[in-house]
């Protein structure tokens, strides 16, 4: 088996100096990981996907044919450190794998959002914004969203993007279903990034999701409740320099 770990980063606010330290901090902890499971790695800071949203530039790991050498890849964000040495390689994945939200509908405020029911009700229901309201407007009018499998308790499953796990088989799927500039008009009508527009594609196209437990992307909310950081520790939603003393 041939795998790959791959990340990029897009600097913001058209930042041309350099790679931040906490970036640098990301790619040293992907690139060692790599080594110690024995799978190639490759960072890239150039742009492919042309997006108006730089998150969206995720999406390369299904279009880009290059990658079409690999068994597996796994796409991380830039912003993760990784605490161990199992293999996720190890894990049997159909199409793709990822990490549902664990305690995502209670979670933490931050600025922007209260994450309320009524927050929730919008985000899915608005009848200009909401995610299911465009999937039923613009690809069946009977979308219906999923459930978490690992945790059938939760609302909703949220599959964080941060972490995409692709088969082969699950990239050339997505690549013949996906439209390749589909989710600049997401975007345009939601204002909402890859994560809500990759699982409503899942959903649509029923593709098979291997979830992987939650301390495979150990979120900011969850891990500042108890000082869990899980085996990857994702810092979403927080200065990111604080990657530069974790576990210190």
């Amino acid at each position: 088996m041939k795998n790959l770990i791959f990340q990029y980063f897009l600097p913001y606010n058209n930042q041309t100096i350099g790679l931040p330290d906490w970036v640098k901090l990301g790619i040293n902890s992907a690139k060692k990981y790599a080594d110690a499971i024995g799978v190639d790695y490759e960072f890239s800071d150039l742009v492919y996907m042309n997006s108006s949203l730089k998150v969206f530039e995720s999406f390369r790991v299904i279009f880009d044919k290059k990658f079409d050498e690999y068994d597996n890849v796994l796409l991380l964000d830039i912003d993760m450190i990784i605490n161990t040495k199992e293999n996720i390689f190890d894990f049997d994945v159909d199409d793709i794998a990822m990490v549902h939200e664990l305690g995502v509908y209670n979670r933490n405020p931050v600025p922007g959002a209260s994450f309320t029911p009524s927050w929730w009700n919008n985000y899915f229901y608005d009848e200009q914004t909401g995610v299911v309201s465009y999937a039923k407007n613009n690809l069946d009018p009977k979308f219906k969203w999923k459930k978490s499998i690992l945790y059938p308790k939760e609302k909703f499953a949220i599959y964080n993007g941060g972490l995409q796990l692709w088969s082969k088989q699950g990239r050339l799927k997505a690549r013949s279903l996906f439209d390749k500039k589909g989710h600049e008009q997401f975007y345009k009508v939601t204002k909402k990034g890859e994560t809500p527009y990759l699982n409503m594609m899942l959903f649509h196209h029923g593709f098979n999701i291997t979830e992987l437990p939650t301390e495979w992307n150990r979120l900011n909310f969850q891990w500042t409740k108890d000082n869990n950081y899980g085996k990857i520790t994702h810092f979403n939603d927080v200065v990111k320099d604080k990657m530069l003393s974790h576990g210190k």
